[in-house]
């Protein structure tokens, strides 16, 4: 099992936004286990619109080499942040894509990312939106919802697209070999101790479109959410950082080929008080222009 990105990488940029600071962060790794903050830790990015708040910040590049940034703009909005960038410092103005503007009883958009369909040849914007009763306070009752476009300007109307029949958030996707993996929370129960939910299970696709099938069992520990899934630096490890959100810290699965999974955190250094992070693999240029930007 190889990536599918032919991109020669070295390094990792971890896109994150913290509890203080709503907004985009950037960390950087050479080997996605070891994170040094940039710019001290503080913000690269902040919120211009909306609820000026940049939650769950997604990064990656569109196949013409365009950087793109996706958020939720905070609790209860029908509408995600975009922004786009030619080298990961300057960022075009912001914007609010009403992706669920319309839906009845629509109450938020959440943890907004990317991918690109090969079979349907399109950029397809997936997020977490609840649109039925809420189970409880801190269960909103959520699914998955996508939209696709092809160049950033015109969107699909939103269909709900990942549906297991009870609530789930923070989708993210990456395609591996001839499938696409797809991790993701189960929102189920309540934030405490001895849930029986609230972790992270894997899907899998012949398609970027779904159907997803063989929905695993719960793979992390309870009270663990936001899941970033990439490839490790040999090309062919997988790596998967998730938030526990509860206590301010990151673990990490491992795998060989996508079915058996490993913990694999003894080694994780994260920045302090890091939220939702996503993994963008980025060449060495890019980074020292980063690194030299940033800590000028």
């Amino acid at each position: 099992m190889t990536r599918t990105n032919l991109k020669d990488f070295s390094m990792y940029l971890l896109s994150y936004f913290r509890t203080p600071a709503e907004a985009l962060h950037f960390a950087l790794s050479e080997d996605g286990f070891t994170w040094r903050a940039l710019n001290q830790n503080r913000p690269v990015l902040s919120g211009q619109i909306g609820s000026q708040s940049l939650r769950d910040p997604f990064v990656f590049q569109a196949r013409d080499g365009v950087y793109h940034m996706l958020a939720t703009d905070g609790w209860k909005s029908d509408s995600i942040v975009h922004a786009q960038s030619y080298d990961l410092i300057a960022w075009s103005s912001q914007r609010l894509l009403p992706v669920m503007q319309g839906v009845p009883m629509v109450r938020n958009c959440w943890a907004p990312e990317c991918f690109y369909d090969i079979e349907d040849d399109c950029y397809r914007l997936i997020w977490s939106s609840a649109t039925e009763a809420p189970n409880n306070e801190v269960d909103w009752n959520h699914r998955i919802w996508s939209c696709s476009t092809r160049d950033f300007k015109e969107f699909s109307a939103p269909e709900k697209w990942f549906d297991p029949g009870y609530s789930v958030i923070d989708a993210t996707v990456l395609r591996v070999g001839d499938e696409y993996l797809m991790a993701f929370k189960d929102e189920r129960g309540l934030n405490q101790e001895g849930s029986d939910f609230k972790a992270i299970r894997i899907a899998r696709s012949k398609r970027g479109s779904g159907p997803w099938q063989e929905i695993s069992d719960l793979m992390t520990p309870t009270l663990t959410e936001g899941p970033s899934l990439f490839f490790g630096p040999d090309g062919s490890t997988l790596m998967m950082i998730y938030d526990h959100f509860i206590d301010d810290r990151f673990g990490m699965h491992t795998s060989r080929d996508g079915h058996h999974w490993q913990i694999a955190d003894e080694e994780l250094a994260f920045p302090p008080i890091v939220r939702h992070a996503s993994v963008l693999p980025i060449d060495e240029e890019t980074a020292a222009r980063l690194q030299a930007h940033w800590e000028a």
